[in-house]
């Protein structure tokens, strides 16, 4: 006795439409959050040059912002010791920060630091000890 061939049933639609609505909703999220990344701009800041000076304990710090954003400096961190300063630089200017540090190097060494901004990121640099 020959059997009849049957149509989808209602279960096996539901498991597709399932299925797709699954891969629909992970493609959208990848857009999503695709678009979310490239329209927030990351921060970003050069340290053209570095320098302490011994005698005066006064680092001074030339800074570029290549964009795309405005940065704010939360402070200055120099060899372990982190001094507040909160200098705005905008998009495609040159600042020149200068800091009191009370710390003692031998000149032609070098000091490891960084630049915190107030978003959270930093920027490491090395200062060169001037006599």
């Amino acid at each position: 006795m020959p059997t009849k061939l049957k149509g989808m049933t209602s279960l096996e639609i539901a498991i597709i439409v399932a299925i797709v609505l699954i891969i629909a909703v992970a493609v959208g999220w990848y857009l999503y959050t695709t678009f979310l990344s490239s329209a927030a701009g990351q921060p970003r800041l050069n340290v053209v040059s570095a320098e302490f000076s011994n005698s005066t304990k006064k680092l001074t710090l030339v800074l570029v912002n290549p964009g795309p954003v405005d940065v704010q400096i939360s402070s200055v961190e120099l060899a372990g010791k982190l001094v507040t300063n909160t200098t705005k630089i905008d998009v495609g200017k040159q600042v020149t920060v200068s800091v009191n540090i009370d710390i003692s190097a031998a000149p032609g060494t070098m000091l490891p630091g960084r630049v915190i901004l107030s978003s959270g990121h930093s920027f490491p640099f090395n200062a060169v000890v001037k006599p």
